[in-house]
């Protein structure tokens, strides 16, 4: 999907065309007489969305999920950030957009790392006789220590 496919996928699940030609005629309405019109649209909104979430048409929604576990059963939790990153990089500031990196560069360094075992492993399984004993490369990491390396990170 387009990056902008997820929001107007949730727009024409929770709202109406009545609520879009409003939000349409905004531009074309004088500022000073209509000071509450876009609070009035907000509030029609959020009562259409509150309604079509208690009712059985609620699941037509599910469809508008990102990493939903049919597009992603078999797909590394690094290829979900790429994909929810995607979908919001326009919205987010540098600062913000700088962290993301900083997160997907670690994970994908962490898969790498991952699939660097396995092929180890591998390698040993072939040829039990070659000296290729690095240890467990995963006990050298800590995830206290990662979580406060992302904490560091965080944009201010």
């Amino acid at each position: 999907m387009d990056d902008n496919d997820y929001v107007m996928a949730f727009d024409h699940f929770y709202t109406t065309n009545h609520i879009q030609i409003l939000k349409s005629l905004l531009p074309f309405i004088d500022n000073n007489s209509a000071n509450m019109l876009p609070a009035i649209i907000k509030y029609m909104e959020l009562k259409y969305t509150l309604s079509v979430t208690t009712s059985s048409a609620h699941q037509l929604a599910t469809n508008i999920s990102a990493c939903s576990t049919s597009d992603t059963e078999n797909a590394d939790a690094s290829d979900n950030l790429e994909r929810i990153y995607n979908a919001i990089r326009r919205y987010l500031a540098p600062a913000e957009d700088k962290f993301f990196n900083q997160i997907m560069s670690t994970a994908r360094t962490m898969k790498n790392v991952r699939e660097m075992q396995q092929m180890l492993e591998l390698f040993q399984s072939i040829n039990p006789d070659m000296n290729m004993d690095f240890g467990n490369m995963s006990d050298g990491i800590d995830i206290n220590e990662m979580l406060q390396l992302f904490n560091s990170m965080k944009p201010t």
